[in-house]
C-alpha cells in the first residue's frame, strides 16, 4: 500500500501538479518552506521514481485524433494483459482497470483514418470480448487543472499557473507545433524541468530561444508542464469513475457541478448519451456516498442519476506508463 506523503512534501506535490517548471524560489515562496529544503526534498522524490516532471502536448496540436473514452471487457485473467495493451499504446492517455467487472478504462485519441483498424484489426486478436468508445466532446477538468485541499488560492495563485485558460483555448483554433517546438518538447517529455542551459546544448539553439519558444508554447496553453504522481501519496487512495446522467439542457451545470468538486481530477461531457464522466481521488470509500448525495442535493433534479465504479489499477497516467506496465510488459 502507498503510504501517504508528509505535510512539506505534499504540499511541493502539490505546487508541481500547479506548475512543474516552478522555480524552487517560486514553490518555497508559495509553501513558506525554505528554498534549499524545496530543493532537497524535491530532488529526493524524484530520484525516488515518486514524482515525474513531464510536458504534455495539447492532443489536438499533436495530431492525436479524436477524444474517447473506451471500455473494454474481457475475461478476469485477460484484464492486466488488456491494460498493459493499452498502456503502450500511442493512442491512450491513462488506462485503468475496474473493480466493480473484468474491464478496463481508457481515454484515448484516435485519428479518424485509424480508427477503423484499430478497432477491426487490433482488437479482435487482444481478448477483448465486448467494447465501447463514447466520443468525449466537452472537457470541464483535467489531471492539469486538479488541486487537492492541500495549498489554498493564494498560495495557488503565486505559482502562475490555472487550467482555466487551456479549457478555453482548447475551443477555438490553435497553432500546430513547428519542428523546433517539437524538438524541445520531446526533451520536455523526458524532462519536464530540464534547464534551458541544457535544452540550449542539445539542440544547438541560442538559450533565448529556448526560453521563448517553452514561454510561448505554455502561455498558448499548447503545453502544460505538471507533475504525475499516485493521488496515494497526496492521501487520496480511493479513485473513482463516475457517471452522472441528466438532461442535454442542464448538461453544461452538471459538469460544472462536478468539476467544483476538489476531489474531481478529470471531468468530461458526452453529449451522445447525456452524460458526464468524471475521475475522482478520495480519502475513502466513505466519502463516495456524500459526494453523490452531495451531488444530487445541489443539482436538484428527480431525472439526475449517478454510477460510481471503483479503479482498481492505474496503468499509465497523463501519458506515463507506470509501473504495473513496465514490470510486466
Amino acid at each position: 500500500m502507498t503510504e501517504t506523503l508528509d505535510q512539506a512534501d505534499r504540499s511541493i506535490c502539490a505546487a508541481l501538479l500547479r506548475n512543474g517548471r516552478a522555480p524552487w524560489r517560486l514553490i518555497a515562496q508559495a509553501t513558506g518552506l525554505q528554498e534549499r529544503t524545496v530543493s532537497r526534498r524535491a530532488t529526493r522524490l524524484f530520484e525516488q521514481g515518486l514524482v515525474r516532471v513531464t510536458a504534455f502536448a495539447h492532443p489536438l496540436l499533436a495530431g492525436r485524433g479524436d477524444a474517447f473514452l473506451a471500455r473494454f471487457s474481457c475475461r478476469p485473467e485477460q484484464m492486466p494483459h488488456v491494460a498493459r495493451w493499452l498502456a503502450h499504446r500511442p493512442e491512450t492517455l491513462w488506462v485503468s482497470t475496474l473493480m466493480s467487472q473484468s474491464a478496463v478504462l481508457a481515454e484515448c485519441f484516435i485519428r479518424p483514418e485509424e480508427q477503423a483498424a484499430f478497432i477491426e484489426r487490433e482488437l479482435p486478436f487482444r481478448d477483448v470480448t465486448d467494447y465501447s468508445f463514447a466520443p468525449l466532446h466537452h472537457y470541464r477538468r483535467t489531471v492539469r487543472g486538479w488541486q487537492p485541499d492541500i495549498l489554498d488560492r493564494g498560495q495557488l495563485a503565486v505559482l502562475g499557473e490555472d487550467e482555466t485558460s487551456a479549457l478555453n483555448a482548447s475551443e477555438g483554433p490553435l497553432d500546430e507545433f513547428d519542428q523546433v517546438d517539437r524538438e524541445i518538447l520531446d526533451l520536455l517529455i523526458r524532462d519536464g524541468r530540464m534547464s534551458i542551459d541544457a535544452i540550449s546544448s542539445e539542440l544547438g539553439l541560442a538559450k533565448a530561444t529556448v526560453r521563448r519558444r517553452i514561454q510561448l508554447m505554455q502561455h498558448s496553453d499548447r503545453v502544460s508542464i505538471r507533475a504525475v504522481l499516485e493521488p496515494a501519496l497526496l492521501g487520496f487512495p480511493h479513485e473513482i469513475f463516475l457517471t452522472a446522467r441528466a438532461p442535454l439542457s442542464r448538461l453544461d451545470e452538471l459538469a460544472e457541478l462536478i468539476a467544483a468538486d476538489s476531489r474531481a481530477r478529470w471531468v468530461a461531457e458526452t453529449t451522445a448519451d447525456g452524460s458526464v464522466r468524471a475521475m475522482l481521488a478520495c480519502r475513502n470509500s466513505g466519502e463516495v456516498p456524500s459526494a453523490v448525495s452531495d451531488l444530487a442535493a445541489r443539482f436538484a433534479d428527480d431525472r439526475l442519476t449517478v454510477e460510481t465504479e471503483r479503479l482498481l489499477t492505474m496503468y499509465k497516467r497523463s501519458d506515463v506508463v507506470l509501473p504495473p506496465a513496465i514490470r510486466s510488459s
